[in-house]
């Protein structure tokens, strides 16, 4: 267990992503730009110049976040808090925590009292779910079910 400059003491700690990345491919871009044109093409034609403007411009950032590649980040658990990537959430300020783990995601999940990015998931890369569970039961509730949003299921099944 080392000691860092905050006077906390690390429990738990390892690398990770950012975020899940997938690579997509020339058929996933063709995807997105049919149904980008189809749906410009019908604002287009009920004259909805606003809307076609803001399709435009929501399927643009789209094309640009997939391209997206994660960074590489720290995580480590103390007895004081979480940090990720240099953001450090004390304990007292996180409501709760779970864990997705299934074939096709392995995350864990916190909900913090901040009012803007109130939920942050962190990917476990090959970490073991149950220590990291083990570890924040002492300090936080875990809560049941321990499911995927909608949105996030939505996510990772349109690869992005």
């Amino acid at each position: 267990m080392a000691q860092n400059q905050n006077n906390k003491n690390e429990i738990y700690a390892w690398t990770t992503t950012e975020f899940d990345h997938y690579e997509k491919g020339t058929g996933w871009y063709l995807t997105l730009s049919i149904v980008a044109l189809l749906m410009i093409g019908y604002e287009v034609f009920m004259r909805d110049w606003m809307a076609a403007l803001t399709i435009a411009v929501a399927m643009l950032a789209i094309y640009f976040f997939s391209k997206q590649r994660p960074r590489e980040i720290e995580v480590m658990i103390t007895d004081k808090g979480i940090s990720v990537a240099n953001v450090y959430f004390p304990y007292h300020n996180i409501k709760r925590f779970w864990i997705i783990y299934h074939d096709q995601a392995q995350q864990l999940h916190f909900e913090t009292t901040a009012y803007l990015n109130r939920f942050i998931i962190v990917p476990l890369s090959g970490i073991d779910p149950s220590e990291v569970s083990e570890v924040l039961k002492k300090h936080l509730p875990e809560s049941t079910p321990n499911r995927e949003t909608v949105a996030q299921r939505l996510a990772r099944r349109l690869r992005f």
